[in-house]
């Protein structure tokens, strides 16, 4: 009997299929995801029942699917769609993140640059205090009750009078408006006084992030100063500094970058972390933007050749579980969106992606962009915070564009059995192809997600020791806080 939908409500038939998407794991294992994030792994028989429509010849396997929402009935129906809406609850609120750069400046010259900075001499890229001023007023129209303030470079250093300035006046105007305002600050950390952690200690600033992307010698390829020396002494230095004397002040996190000289070296980078007390490390492959695409032939690698540095190097972390608590900040992003309803707001992946609907980000002269790496295209201004009304962000056809293609409608998502748990990045294909809808079916981000995602779900499925560590991870209500 055809199962179908009325006016009225469910046919007699006891349910119908939800939309779904499967993937053979093997001879006998069959993924099945929903668009609203649903999963399961099924027999091969299991999974002949379900894409006959005769779930009803075995109870359990009904009973399993019910649950899931991969069969919608009249008892679950109402519920799937409340999970669908917490899944996409970010599409509901308007942005909580306002990234300032108050200035361009920089006095290093990293091969992987995606701001492409100016610089620490040259004139003219550094934020004033009326634009300053003007761009805490823009942020403080967001219709929320709570913001972050996020300041980026450049190296914000480099500009730290305005920095102090702008946390001052977005505490004054927290205490009109009764919105509640945090600060995280991004910094290469070798501009770093006592001065200056005193100054953030007492503006009560815990979010503090700097870049590490290993072992002196991989980060000194990576990381140099505007002379050619590297950076690695001095990063350590405060590293050091700011873990043993302020750790009750600062939440210090590091970021590392995947480059070419990374490849082959991943025990070294767990390691060197874990020397310097982390608890957890970004495997961040590099985007060709700014200043990596004009170093890709250097620095880059293939989806490949990535992808087995970020398996080697997951197997160590796993195996370094064993005796202390470590994480992959990649992997567990990916792991969140697989194992809880809620999406973790990592604005690259999402989709839509986070540009102008999860962030925004404010330049120095108070142009308003898309997102961080909106700022290197002028096709992605949406406007200044002096002369652009609030509401003409989210009108405007730039912001609309980018949630369209992000939404991967353009692309051949829809088959995808990981579409609910990945996305897009406008940017990144607009910086790999010269625009921001992709000409290609498989880009080599989507080559990348798509199988740390399967990699993901094969360990949890099927491999103990990894989701004894997942699963750590995940229970463990510190970590990415």
């Amino acid at each position: 009997m055809a199962i179908t939908f009325y006016d009225s409500g469910f046919s007699e038939r006891e349910y119908t299929l939800n939309y779904f998407v499967s993937k053979r794991l093997d001879e006998d294992h069959y993924l099945v995801t929903t668009d609203h994030g649903a999963w399961v792994v099924l027999s091969r028989q299991e999974h002949d029942l379900l894409r006959l429509e005769r779930v009803e010849e075995d109870p359990n396997l009904f009973s399993l699917l019910e649950s899931k929402g991969i069969i919608l009935t009249e008892q679950n129906v109402k519920n799937v769609v409340r999970v669908y809406t917490e899944k996409y609850h970010f599409l509901f609120r308007p942005p909580s993140l306002h990234i300032i750069t108050p200035t361009m400046r920089c006095n290093s010259a990293c091969v992987y640059c995606h701001s492409m900075v100016r610089n620490d001499k040259a004139k003219g890229f550094d934020m004033d205090q009326d634009t300053a001023k003007a761009t805490v007023d823009f942020i403080f129209r967001t219709p929320t009750d709570s913001l972050i303030i996020e300041f980026q470079g450049g190296d914000c250093l480099l500009n730290f009078q305005i920095v102090e300035y702008i946390m001052d006046y977005a505490n004054v105007k927290s205490k009109e408006t009764g919105k509640k305002v945090n600060f995280r600050l991004v910094t290469n950390l070798t501009l770093m006084s006592d001065d200056i952690l005193m100054s953030l200690a007492r503006r009560k600033i815990r979010g503090l992030s700097t870049s590490l992307d290993g072992p002196r010698d991989i980060h000194n390829s990576n990381r140099k100063y505007l002379g050619g020396k590297g950076t690695y002494d001095d990063v350590v230095y405060w590293i050091r500094r700011i873990k043993s004397e302020w750790k009750h002040d600062f939440n210090l996190r590091a970021l590392t970058t995947i480059t070419r000289n990374s490849l082959g070296h991943g025990r070294e980078m767990i390691d060197e972390y874990i020397r310097l007390g982390f608890d957890g490390i970004f495997l961040r492959y590099t985007n060709n933007i700014g200043f990596a695409g004009k170093a890709w032939s250097k620095i880059g690698y293939t989806p490949g050749e990535y992808l087995k540095f970020w398996e080697e190097t997951l197997d160590y972390i796993v195996d370094v579980n064993s005796r202390t608590p470590f994480f992959e900040q990649l992997t567990f992003i990916f792991l969140k969106k697989l194992l809880q309803r809620w999406d973790p707001m990592f604005v690259d992946i999402q989709s839509p992606c986070g540009a102008a609907i999860g962030q925004l980000l404010y330049n120095h002269n108070g142009d308003i962009h898309t997102c961080d790496e909106g700022k290197l295209f002028k096709e992605l201004r949406l406007g200044n915070v002096k002369i652009t009304p609030y509401s003409r962000i989210f009108n405007n056809r730039t912001t609309v564009s980018m949630i369209d293609v992000s939404s991967r409608q353009g692309y051949l998502c829809d088959n995808c059995v990981w579409n609910p748990y990945c996305g897009i990045c406008p940017i990144y294909t607009h910086s790999a192809q010269g625009t921001i809808v992709s000409k290609l079916a498989m880009d080599d981000r989507c080559i990348i997600n798509s199988h740390i995602l399967e990699s993901i779900l094969r360990r949890l499925m099927f491999s103990p020791k990894d989701r004894k560590a997942f699963l750590g991870w995940y229970r463990n209500e510190n970590i990415l806080k």
